[in-house]
């Protein structure tokens, strides 16, 4: 598994563009809060069209020339981890499920394990965050009977090609945040994007309002 996945984790990058590709309609083009790169995290824009990746929050594991490769967090799929990956033993007593990485190669099971040291052949994507590729590194993270708040699997993946995830970004399509593990890692994933995004427009709303007298600061009207 974890051998041909890492030989194929930029390969289908190239086709990744043409199942990732979102269409938007009558979205306001906006700057990204954080520049693209790998460990920062894409927030859904509420008009972004595309069942895919509508109301998704995906963390960027790689990107560089060849493009971008992310997994979205916040779709936990029913698929018991035990029954994904039947056969290995530390699977077994599992009970959580797996999420729905992305469109690309659904058979396919990647990991992220939080941690201040990942183990060696581990992916370093940002801070505590570690991406598992590798067969025998997944077995040994499920030897140490990491629990899922430290330990998520994933069933494929989204990918863009070359310039495709900066045009939707140009487009509306995404907000760019910091990645952090408390996101990556959130309890309750399945309202991530909703507190994500409730959160953002405060944000925004406060910087709007930077600089702005109130009212009852201004200078009094003067009667002539």
């Amino acid at each position: 598994m974890g051998r041909r996945l890492r030989r194929n984790w930029l390969s289908t990058v190239a086709m990744a563009a043409t199942l990732a590709s979102v269409w938007l309609a009558g979205v306001v083009p906006a700057r990204a809060d954080e520049d693209l790169a790998e460990g920062t995290i894409l927030v859904a824009d509420r008009k972004l069209k595309d069942q895919n990746f509508v109301q998704t929050v995906v963390l960027i594991v790689t990107y560089d020339d060849r493009g971008a490769v992310g997994l979205v967090l916040n779709r936990q799929s029913d698929i018991p981890i035990s029954e994904l990956l039947a056969g290995v033993k530390d699977a077994r007593n599992r009970k959580d499920t797996a999420f729905s990485g992305g469109p690309v190669e659904p058979k396919s099971v990647l990991a992220l394990l939080r941690t201040h040291e990942g183990p060696r052949g581990a992916q370093h994507v940002a801070g505590e965050i570690w991406a598992i590729l590798d067969q025998d590194l997944l077995e040994d993270a499920l030897k140490a009977h990491t629990g899922s708040d430290q330990l998520r699997f994933y069933v494929g993946y989204a990918g863009w090609g070359p310039g495709q995830l900066e045009t939707e970004l140009e487009a509306g399509a995404w907000r760019v945040i910091r990645g952090s593990a408390d996101t990556v890692f959130d309890a309750k994933p399945d309202s991530l994007w909703d507190r994500v995004v409730r959160n953002l427009d405060v944000t925004l709303a406060k910087l709007l309002n930077v600089g702005r007298t109130p009212p009852s600061a201004r200078d009094p009207l003067v009667a002539p």
